[in-house]
């Protein structure tokens, strides 16, 4: 159980003002504010946001050099291979600039590499590019530390310009051009872009520098309005925060996404049973995403790379069903490697759970890590082995940074790579114990946890109502970075019986604040069940106002992301 402090923001004298000038209800004035948004002309273009503020895509620093080697390609008839990545984010990418340059007249390649082969470029890369004598390779979210096959691939005669997002300044492969805005040498003013947005940032480019005609063209528009759909996809299941560029263009892809007449788009949206409303972030996260992962989880990425691409809405249709068949293999797969690995941690004194085995599946290691990090609030690293190589997902939601703690195992380590978050690593089986022992000392000595708890300010019940509700969803796209609006509720009691979810891990129950009762979803609470039945208040709450969508008792309901019982040995913090 961790305890972290509570950050609420006091009342700002401001907010009546505000609301009256924009004309919205208090509470969406008191979470602008709460969000460093004060400026009522900033507010406006905050709730409408405009791809007229994207950065020019020329202030990378090598962006010209670029688009000048892909226009040679491009006059020489050369082939380009388009080298992708097996998750959303690097499938999404590689599906935009497939279909940009085969609206240029090109002969281009995806290519994406198995599971099997290791993340980003390797030997079936160098094979990949030898088999279609390609001369100019583009990456989609992997390379930038590649060092070795990129220096292979373009001493065989091929050029590489890599676009990705991840990596560090450490070891970075000397590609012919580098488009990676996180390097500090990257020049572009958004470090938070996904891979997919890198890539649509270079098709801007190559873009701007054809003709008017072009630009003006039916065929670049349709491009244009499924790009904004493939960008939405890959940022949102990437998980990239949710603000600045990443907010722009993903307003605009959700909307893109719900208009799109392309046949793999429509095929995906109707195997996720959302065909007849508007998808959101909550939608591509937990329906499209699964199914399109599911191709390099469970088969081959080029199965989802097949979908999007498809000619017709008859060949999208049947690469879904394909698509959903893996989906519904992966959930089986991952079901049972989820019991045992449960079962192997449990009672486990040690601070984190690192496991191995020869007999598990690669595809689903993350998802299954993903949920054990957060059964147990401790750091989850699994490694799938085939021979003596071992492949693992590492997962972490207790505030250590999961990627400098691998840098601190680096030494038992053939690769490592990731976020604070999510990690990946390739180990050597001989290397496996040593690197074990090692990673639970980093977690011992290592800070973690005593991450704050956020609200947006105070509120009360009769604050909310489906109008007001309606305008704090024009703060969204809600994800990492931007979140769902959250406020702080004192003295709140659990009102009848509370319930569980079917195969869920929240409850159901009603809650008051003394003076209005309403529906609530306790998020990730099943382990509380006895406590809070035996406890039913006063409680302080952190929680989230929710439209209901599906028949639930009256039109709100709250999402109550933590509780902490109103006594004085906790006054101050909070128990999530």
């Amino acid at each position: 159980m961790v305890r972290a402090a509570l950050k609420v923001p006091d009342d700002d004298p401001r907010e009546r003002a505000l609301a009256r000038t924009l004309g919205i209800p208090d509470l969406v004035a008191r979470t602008l504010l709460a969000r460093g948004l004060d400026d009522p002309e900033r507010i406006r273009a905050h709730l409408r946001p405009d791809l007229r503020t994207l950065a020019d895509p020329f202030r990378f620093t090598q962006m010209r050099k670029a688009v000048e080697r892909i226009r040679q390609a491009l006059r020489n008839r050369e082939t380009i291979v388009v080298h992708g990545d097996y998750d959303v984010d690097g499938i999404s990418g590689t599906v935009l600039l497939c279909r940009f340059f085969r609206l240029l007249h090109a002969d281009v390649r995806p290519f994406i590499p198995a599971r099997s082969d290791g993340y980003s470029f390797s030997a079936a890369s160098l094979q990949a590019v030898q088999d279609t004598g390609a001369k100019l390779v583009i990456s989609v979210d992997n390379g930038t530390n590649a060092v070795e096959w990129i220096r292979r691939i373009q001493e065989a005669g091929t050029d590489v310009i890599v676009t990705d997002h991840h990596g560090t300044s450490d070891n970075v492969a000397e590609a012919f051009v580098l488009l990676n805005p996180r390097l500090p040498e990257a020049g572009y003013p958004d470090i938070n872009l996904a891979g997919v947005g890198v890539a649509f940032r270079l098709a801007a480019a190559v873009a701007e520098s054809m003709t008017g005609d072009f630009r003006r063209s039916p065929e670049f528009a349709e491009f244009l309005a499924d790009a904004m759909g493939w960008v939405a996809l890959g940022t949102v299941a990437d998980v990239a925060p949710l603000d600045g560029e990443n907010r722009v263009l993903v307003w605009h892809g959700l909307r893109m996404l719900a208009q799109s007449r392309n046949p793999g788009i429509r095929a995906l949206l109707d195997c996720a049973g959302i065909a007849h409303r508007n998808p959101g972030v909550e939608d591509i996260g937990f329906r499209m995403a699964p199914l399109i992962n599911a191709a390099g989880r469970m088969g081959h990425a080029r199965e989802a790379i097949d979908l999007l691409l498809a000619p017709g809405y008859v060949e999208a249709q049947a690469a879904a069903r394909a698509l959903e068949k893996r989906n519904e293999d992966r959930r089986r797969v991952e079901r049972e490697l989820q019991e045992k690995v449960l079962q192997l941690s449990r009672d486990c004194p040690d601070p984190a759970i690192v496991l191995g085995s020869d007999e598990w599946h690669a595809g689903v290691i993350g998802i299954v890590a993903s949920r054990v990090a957060e059964q147990t609030g401790k750091p989850a690293i699994l490694v799938a082995f085939k021979g003596a190589i071992g492949r693992g997902s590492g997962r972490c939601n207790n505030g250590l940074h999961l990627r400098e703690a691998l840098k601190a195992c680096s030494m038992h380590l053939n690769s490592h790579g990731g976020h604070a978050a999510a990690a990946g690593l390739e180990v050597r089986a001989e290397n496996f114990e040593a690197f074990r022992a090692r990673f639970l000392q980093v977690c011992r000595e290592m800070p973690q946890g005593g991450v704050p708890v956020e609200a947006d300010g105070h509120a009360r019940f009769a604050e909310l109502d489906p109008e007001t509700l309606r305008r704090l969803d024009l703060l969204g796209p809600f994800g990492s970075g931007n979140p769902r609006p959250r406020f702080c509720t004192p003295g709140v009691k659990l009102v009848g019986q509370i319930t569980t979810e079917t195969r869920g891990l929240d409850l159901r129950v009603r809650v008051t604040d003394g003076a209005t009762v309403l529906p609530a979803r306790l998020v990730r609470a099943h382990a509380r069940f006895e406590e809070l039945r035996n406890r039913p208040g006063p409680w302080t709450i952190v929680w989230s106002p929710r439209l209901n969508t599906r028949g639930e008792e009256g039109p709100i309901h709250v999402e109550v992301h933590h509780l902490v019982e109103e006594v004085s040995s906790l006054a101050g913090a909070i128990t999530s």
